[in-house]
């Protein structure tokens, strides 16, 4: 909302105001989002045609209250993963974690290697400046098992990380994969993918209660036309003031057994999300740019453009469709960084858009992928007073194709219903179940 506002407006979202999160970010203000209560909810008649379309545009698709009853549950066990974010916060902290924990994994899963911290990694798997921790793990078959692939493993490893070195910040995350990090995260090697999916489920209740919920799983089979694999688990979290710059999950690899996308849930606390297809994020950027040179926003076009020393580049780059799309699939958002990630003016504008989300305890985002030129981008900010914990799967298909038949089965088809939240203009997500939403104070930007 902007104090020029028609005050009936301005008065009708405070009537209907449940919360006003405070967006900050690595010491960059973002204004405030008026949270709606459900009174003013729209859910789509046929949501599950609509879902599909909006997966096949990749575009995001929120489910309120989807996450099942086992996740929740789990977060309160004695074992929780939700309660380990300030412990890993430490060098250390990984190795406790593993070792309170070492139980649960064996005989199968075994650390092979002590601990390594940061700038003590040696050979391919080199450290990001953020890493804290990082274990290798093999993995042996147990004595009669029957399976398809290798009957032993020596390339899994976990490693926790910091979001950012912001010193405000935080937010850290525990990842789960194989083999070189980095050559090796868009691997096609499905027995590996397996492994990982076992060896997260086995150490974060969480991650397992997910992982055999029919109901999320139907869905993401409906959309990919193939039995789903959540894999490659990322836990986060995500601490005030911290968060995601703007950025995708594709990989540079052939649309056959490609990853399909990624699926992020709310475990703890609230995330607020800016989430839209990279052509959407084309439309905004131009639009944005549109009112730097119209005179609209001039302290962004000063900061942009006039006093960025590529600002000139900036503007070859948006008056360049293809270019503009390149530069989006960067790691990054490449040049644009700055302009995407910038304040309260590109974020209201994208917000007005319809592509703004507030995620709650229970609620899951989906984040399509089909490759760099139609995936979906995000942007992702804290939006409670203590820390949330969130888990980040990757979807896979276990085969390149399905069983017609199985289209559309009742697994599939017979949900709950959790509220689906399609975009378009703001809408309310209702009140949370964590109690720690409250009313904030409004500001000129929403």
């Amino acid at each position: 909302m902007s104090e020029d506002d028609d005050p009936a407006f301005i008065a009708e979202v405070n009537a209907h105001c449940v919360a006003a999160p405070e967006l900050q970010r690595r010491g960059a203000f973002h204004g405030h989002w008026a949270e709606l209560d459900d009174s003013l909810s729209f859910h789509a008649k046929e949501p599950l045609a609509i879902l599909k379309k909006r997966w096949d545009e990749a575009r995001p698709i929120v489910l309120h209250d989807a996450l099942p009853d086992d996740v929740l549950d789990a977060a309160e066990e004695p074992l929780a993963t939700a309660d380990m974010g300030g412990a890993l916060r430490s060098p250390t902290g990984l190795n406790e974690w593993l070792h309170k924990r070492e139980q649960l994994i064996a005989p199968e899963f075994r650390i092979q290697r002590p601990i390594e911290e940061r700038g003590r990694s040696k050979g391919a798997n080199l450290p990001d400046e953020r890493d804290l921790a990082r274990a290798f793990v093999s993995w042996k078959a147990p004595q009669g098992r029957t399976i398809k692939g290798p009957t032993s493993v020596s390339n899994l490893w976990i490693k926790s990380q910091r979001l950012s070195l912001h010193p405000d910040d935080d937010s850290v995350r525990v990842r789960f994969s194989f083999g070189e990090e980095g050559p090796d995260d868009a691997s096609r090697d499905m027995a590996r993918h397996k492994l990982v999916r076992e060896l997260s489920s086995r150490l974060m209740p969480e991650a397992a209660a997910i992982n055999a919920d029919p109901e999320i799983l139907g869905l993401l089979e409906e959309w990919i036309g193939a039995t789903p694999l959540l894999t490659q688990g990322i836990a986060y979290w995500n601490a005030p003031s911290g968060g995601a710059l703007f950025h995708h999950d594709a990989f540079d690899e052939p649309l056959q057994g490609r990853q399909r996308g990624v699926l992020y849930s709310q475990v703890t606390g609230s995330t607020a999300w800016l989430a839209l297809s990279v052509q959407d994020l084309v439309l905004r950027v131009r639009e944005f740019v549109e009112f730097m040179e119209d005179g609209t926003l001039p302290a962004a076009r000063t900061a942009l453009i006039t006093d960025h020393p590529r600002g000139d580049d900036v503007l070859a780059v948006v008056g360049d469709g293809e270019r503009l799309m390149k530069e989006l699939s960067e790691p990054g958002c490449g040049i644009l960084a700055p302009l995407v990630n910038y304040g309260p003016d590109f974020t209201s504008l994208c917000a007005d858009a319809g592509h703004a989300f507030l995620l709650g305890p229970g609620d899951v985002i989906c984040l399509p992928n089909h490759g760099y030129a139609s995936t979906c981008m995000h942007s992702v900010f804290c939006a409670s007073e203590e820390p949330g914990f969130a888990l980040s799967l990757a979807i896979r298909a276990t085969t390149d194709g399905v069983d017609p038949a199985r289209i559309g089965s009742r697994r599939a088809r017979g949900r709950r219903g959790p509220r689906a939240d399609t975009g378009g203009p703001r809408r309310g997500s209702g009140p949370r179940r964590s109690g720690g939403s409250r009313r904030g104070p409004r500001s000129r930007r929403s």
